[in-house]
């Protein structure tokens, strides 16, 4: 995955190095040393660096930071935190952008049953498996696709989920990444469990055409997934947003795959669940039923509900004569 050492300038293994460390635990300090000395070894020189080079992980906190911001000013490295996203230490100081040679894939495959089913996002750079390689599984592509296709770079940088744990659930392993356009390149930094000791950059051109194929392509998904996809991208949000109504979740019942339910939430007080029965609908036939159904004010819905909070114990205002309490 380009990650040849010997082709990462010394300035660069020096700021990672610094990076890592903790002046307030004193984590990474032997590591920090250990650094100082290689830089002196592949000759990187300055006063400073020398003094580093040969203090002790014993030695004050307080000195061992002067030391090292003195090294890097002396050697024209950035201070970490300062780089902006996509650069990285040039030989000789100062900053550069990274080379957009690495290459992208994605492929949606089916996650293991252990995990609980369904699908996950597979992301190749340079044909190695990042989410396995970071958090453990990939995203359920409802998370990165649907409504909108998060992957699409632009020049202001966002944060999105890519992996998650093996277990099925994003928080309880979590790898994540920012994406930002940089001209002709695309950039990618990995957050929390990165699945590799770098960035990766990416032609921006190269880029776009996978992101464009995979957010074209369905041919993966089933018929209750088609309809999914159909309900959260066409589904009128704002119009539920005014009833505090927030699309949470919509797939086959798993007790009986002839009705289709249809996840909604109320913040933190309410689920609320709207089942559709498939009565020989297409895909988009269920869609356009299910979302003409919700353009409608919820008193008049036949639903179920749940309250969150065990406190609660009433319907929620907006109930209306058919919503019953749901039972699981």
């Amino acid at each position: 995955m380009n990650d040849d050492q010997d082709q990462v300038p010394a300035e660069q293994r020096l700021f990672d190095a610094v990076a890592q460390w903790n002046a307030e635990t004193g984590y990474g300090t032997t590591d920090l040393i250990d650094a100082a000395c290689l830089a002196l070894s592949e000759g990187l020189d300055s006063p400073s660096l020398r003094d580093l080079g040969g203090a002790s992980p014993k030695d004050s906190m307080f000195d061992l930071k002067e030391m090292v911001d003195n090294t890097l000013d002396e050697l024209k490295i950035a201070q970490p935190g300062t780089l902006r996203q996509g650069h990285v230490i040039a030989r000789g100081g100062g900053t550069t952008r990274r080379l957009g040679t690495d290459m992208i894939q994605f492929e949606v495959a089916e996650a293991p049953d252990e995990s609980g089913g369904g699908f996950q996002l597979l992301v190749y750079v340079n044909g190695a498996e990042m989410t396995a390689a970071g958090a453990g599984l990939g995203m359920d592509p409802y998370d990165v696709l649907v409504p909108n296709n998060l992957l699409v770079a632009t020049a202001e940088a966002h944060k999105i989920p890519i992996a998650r744990c093996e277990c099925g659930v994003y928080g309880c392993g979590s790898t994540d990444v920012t994406i930002v356009r940089d001209g002709d390149l695309v950039h990618w930094d990995w957050l929390l469990e990165a699945p590799m000791n770098r960035g990766a950059t990416f032609p921006a051109a190269d880029y776009d055409n996978e992101v464009d194929r995979l957010g074209s392509s369905h041919g993966w998904e089933t018929p209750d997934r088609t309809a999914g996809r159909l309900i959260l991208r066409d589904v009128d949000r704002q119009a539920l947003l005014a009833y505090r109504l927030v699309p949470s979740w919509v797939a086959n019942d798993r007790r009986n795959a002839a009705v289709f339910r249809v996840a909604l939430q109320i913040g933190d007080d309410y689920q609320v669940f709207i089942d559709f029965p498939w009565e020989d609908r297409t895909p988009l036939e269920l869609a356009r039923y299910v979302c003409h159904t919700l353009s409608h004010a919820p008193r008049t819905w036949a639903a179920t509900w749940h309250a969150i909070q065990p406190s609660i114990s009433e319907a929620p205002k907006i109930a209306g004569r058919k919503w019953k309490p749901a039972h699981f």
